[in-house]
């Protein structure tokens, strides 16, 4: 009798092939031994089973050589790549700096700031994923180029780092011009899950518009966080029948929502009531 498997081992053997290009069988082996954990299997599969070629010292070494090849000679900080070192690595990995491709793997090597890595997030995250030379993680990238499109999961980590990265070290808020250029990447890029737009709405013009004519103000994480969350419920339920006073939403996007209602959709406007003398 062929075995039954849950939906969510179904969705689990889905993005391991996905990821991986590998057939189902294998999918089953390689999930049965890390837990059915997607991600800890492919880094396994990337990784040689579980660990960097030549184990984890001689992958350390290796990534630490790599780390140095990019890092500015004869600096002060020799645990950090600065800007023109990180747009280097992106060059010689095949990513795209302005597209969706490069905050993912920002995210990979949970990187500090924009433009910016540690030697500390760079060798972990690499380690990780067992990729030790360069090929190794320029193939990656290509996995995620390729997964991205179809795994919200993976979308989600990157949409919730690019705030850690967007925002200047110390502060706990993204400028609002600078928080509006990622949305644009976040939810237009090709490579985005989440295409706020639709053939009725075009919900992140309407987003950018309301920002920056009523808003005006800063973005928090609670803000940053929620509207992903609330951009996808509009994309199913245009109408926003989701949302009532009740809801506890930010407050911004309360008031996009009455915006929508009375400036887009010829909501009726509360008139002044007259008062008898």
């Amino acid at each position: 009798m062929p075995t039954v498997y849950s939906a969510q081992q179904k969705a689990a053997i889905t993005q391991f092939i996905n990821f991986t290009q590998l057939d189902r069988n294998t999918a089953i082996r390689a999930l049965k031994s890390n837990g059915w954990d997607a991600q800890a299997a492919v880094n396994a599969h990337y990784g040689g089973g579980g660990g960097a070629t030549g184990g984890s010292g001689a992958a350390r070494t290796a990534l630490n050589k790599i780390f140095d090849k990019y890092r500015e000679p004869n600096t002060t900080e020799p645990d950090t790549i600065g800007a023109e070192g990180t747009m280097q690595y992106f060059a010689d990995t095949d990513v795209n700096v302005e597209g969706l491709e490069s905050l993912a793997v920002l995210e990979v090597v949970q990187a500090p700031t924009m433009g910016e890595m540690s030697r500390e997030g760079f060798v972990n995250g690499w380690q990780e994923r067992g990729c030790d030379s360069v090929q190794k993680q320029k193939d990656y990238i290509k996995t995620l180029k390729r997964e991205l499109p179809s795994n919200k999961d993976l979308f989600l980590r990157v949409y919730k780092y690019t705030f850690a990265v967007a925002k200047a070290p110390g502060q706990k808020a993204v400028p609002l011009d600078m928080a509006i250029a990622y949305w644009e990447l976040l939810f237009s890029s090709p490579l985005s899950p989440v295409q706020w737009s639709s053939s009725n709405t075009p919900w992140l013009s309407w987003w950018t518009e309301f920002l920056t004519s009523s808003w005006k103000k800063s973005v928090n994480k609670d803000m940053w966080n929620e509207t992903l969350k609330f951009a996808q419920l509009t994309l199913t339920d245009e109408a926003m029948s989701f949302w009532n006073e009740e809801s506890s939403w930010p407050s911004v996007i309360d008031e996009f929502v009455e915006w929508v209602k009375n400036e887009k959709r010829g909501g009726a406007k509360e008139e002044p009531m007259e008062e008898d003398y």
